[in-house]
């Protein structure tokens, strides 16, 4: 689950797991956390149009930034999915596939170098060819050493490993559940295969990369206790050397009609679950985020624990943070090849925020990434969280508590809401033929 707009805490330190777990429950801190981020993602998150901007800010001297590719293409479209896609069209595909690496290249003219590079999607893998020149060329281009790339199951397969093994770092896989009833009803089965078919395909390639990530979900309307426990039992037998757990969120427009065919994951059990995660990820795993885990020794490349508090995000529909500044990329594929072919940055909408509410947003990411003391802390909002139990002990001996786990859970479940809202009212008006990139944009692109 790696759409950018991006979250990164600083490296953590390991988490005793063995701490008490009873104070995770959906009480009236988790009620308050959760009301306290709903205003302030609406108050904060109003984006403007600036189709005057030309280009992003240049990188000021002596920070680093981490680099995020969006590719906005499914064979098939998951009807919870909240992120930026269109239905896979082969040409329009390779078109942007080449728009992109020309946005790279006007990156690299700015003087931008990173040493971190995440695709997301999307499905980054449906055309291997063209995503391995492309991480081909952000290595040419920044030196980038590390490199991020999302998959699914259906992208497991010997051309795909070909363009991927030796140059990607860190493979994610989507699972989201091994259980076949909830893989039926959030229309993963038929696309993917069964659970017991999915854990072959992922238990193939696990010594094929130096990370394999498996993403898995939890309060599935109707999910029992046993049913995560199967779930969480299954995965720490595949023995991936990181999991990511993630509580189910809707994309806006499909919420109502999930909800109604399947009925509302409650906030109880959501609760319930998360504890239940905490209680079973224990070793070999410690938690280095509220959502994800890891092996406590070996290489380790956490996709929220990169050290970077500002990113450039390339191609329609990624995310910028420059400078306090947040642009949003056209969402519109024509558009986006209209603006990259011109030489023009695709980013159409900007919001600029204050120092305080920066402050405010790296303390929720730092505390998200298990950082008790964070670098930034907003006097009220850091103490009121403490009131709430979130942390326990001071300065450089302050640990985020188990429930202060769960309540940054609550909030950055709240923050990607919010952004589902904004990608949705971005993609309100499309049409067909914003769906599609022709020949000509990208005859100038390479």
């Amino acid at each position: 689950m790696d759409d950018l707009i991006l979250l990164h805490p600083p490296s953590t330190p390991n988490v005793d797991l063995s701490a008490d777990t009873g104070s995770i429950e959906w009480d009236y801190s988790a009620k308050l956390v959760r009301q306290v981020m709903k205003r302030a993602v609406k108050h904060y998150l109003r984006f403007s149009d600036d189709y005057t901007i030309t280009s992003l800010p240049k990188p000021l001297v002596g920070r680093q930034y981490m680099l995020y590719l969006h590719i906005p293409f499914c064979i098939t479209l998951c009807p919870y999915c909240s992120f930026h896609r269109f239905r896979f069209h082969e040409e329009t595909a390779v078109n942007y596939f080449k728009l992109l690496r020309r946005e790279m290249r006007m990156a690299a003219d700015l003087g931008y170098r990173f040493t971190s590079v995440c695709f997301g999607g999307g499905t980054t893998t449906i055309i291997p060819k063209e995503l391995a020149k492309t991480i081909d060329l952000a290595k040419e281009l920044f030196g980038a050493d590390e490199v991020s790339v999302e998959t699914d199951p259906n992208h497991i397969d010997p051309e795909n490993l070909e363009h991927t093994v030796g140059r990607v770092n860190r493979l994610s896989v989507g699972i989201q559940t091994f259980n076949d009833t909830y893989l039926e009803r959030i229309g993963r089965r038929l696309k993917f295969g069964s659970g017991d078919e999915q854990y072959a395909k992922v238990e193939e390639i696990l010594k094929l990369f130096p990370v394999v990530n498996v993403d898995m979900m939890f309060n599935f309307p109707g999910q029992t206790p046993n049913e995560l426990a199967e779930d969480i039992a299954t995965v720490r037998k595949l023995n991936p050397r990181q999991v990511t757990c993630y509580p189910l969120m809707y994309a806006p427009f499909a919420g109502h009609t999930f909800g109604r065919k399947f009925g509302k994951a409650g906030y109880d059990s959501e609760a319930a679950h998360y504890r239940l995660i905490t209680q079973m990820m224990g070793s070999p795993y410690v938690q280095r985020t509220s959502w994800a885990f890891a092996h406590s020794t070996g290489t380790n490349i956490d996709e929220y624990v990169v050290d970077h508090e500002e990113y450039v995000g390339l191609g329609s529909g990624a995310f910028s943070f420059l400078n306090g500044t947040l642009y949003a990329n056209s969402f519109s594929l024509k558009q986006y090849g209209d603006r990259v072919s011109a030489g023009m940055t695709s980013a159409t909408k900007s919001v600029t925020f204050g120092q305080y509410a920066i402050h405010q947003y790296r303390m929720m990411v730092e505390m998200f990434g298990l950082r008790g003391c964070p670098s930034h802390k907003p006097f009220m909002e850091y103490n009121a969280l403490r009131l709430l139990g979130a942390v326990e002990g001071k300065g450089r001996n302050a640990v985020i508590t188990p429930k202060g786990r769960f309540l940054l859970s609550v909030m950055l479940k709240c923050f990607y809401n919010g952004m589902d809202y904004i990608r949705e009212s971005m993609r309100r008006g499309l049409t067909t033929a914003d769906e599609r990139i022709i020949r000509m944009q990208a005859l100038s692109a390479e």
